[in-house]
């Protein structure tokens, strides 16, 4: 036997499904949303890995008072490569590359507006940890990107 609606009982019956399904769209959206997030993550993670691993370079770094120290014990060496006398030399940002020891690709403020990009090698500790000086890169900018050279 087929039931009879009241108008009033067929709108209330439409209204219900409408909201039902625009809540289902709404989750399916949010869920969408979420998965797109997580994926970001996700790669994000994948990618910070990556330049951990022993032979990549890592992201770009605010140089620390570690990396100072080892411009302080270098600088005579760079200055003599470049055959110039800096007016200061500090450290700006770095980045750092593992492989049979540490190499550090250095931006490093010599003057107003002035910046050189350095590389230095510091050995294991069983080779004593000891510091060299391996490239020099004049006439750089605060903007240049820090790669290996």
């Amino acid at each position: 036997m087929a039931r009879k609606f009241s108008a009033l009982q067929s709108a209330a019956v439409i209204v219900f499904l409408s909201l039902s399904l625009s809540i289902r769209v709404s989750q399916s959206v949010s869920i969408k949303l979420s998965e797109f997030q997580i994926k970001s993550d996700l790669e994000a993670v994948r990618l910070k890995r990556m330049s951990q691993l022993v032979g990549g370079p890592s992201g770009v770094k605010e140089a620390d008072a570690e990396i100072q120290d080892i411009l302080d014990k270098t600088r005579a060496g760079f200055e003599d490569k470049a055959g110039v006398k800096f007016d200061e030399f500090t450290a700006i940002s770095y980045r750092s590359q593992v492989v049979a020891g540490t190499n550090y690709f250095i931006k490093v403020k010599v003057g107003t507006d002035k910046y050189v990009h350095v590389k230095v090698f510091k050995f294991l500790p069983h080779a004593g940890g000891t510091l060299k000086v391996e490239n020099i890169q004049l006439n750089k900018s605060l903007d240049d990107d820090i790669s290996n050279f």
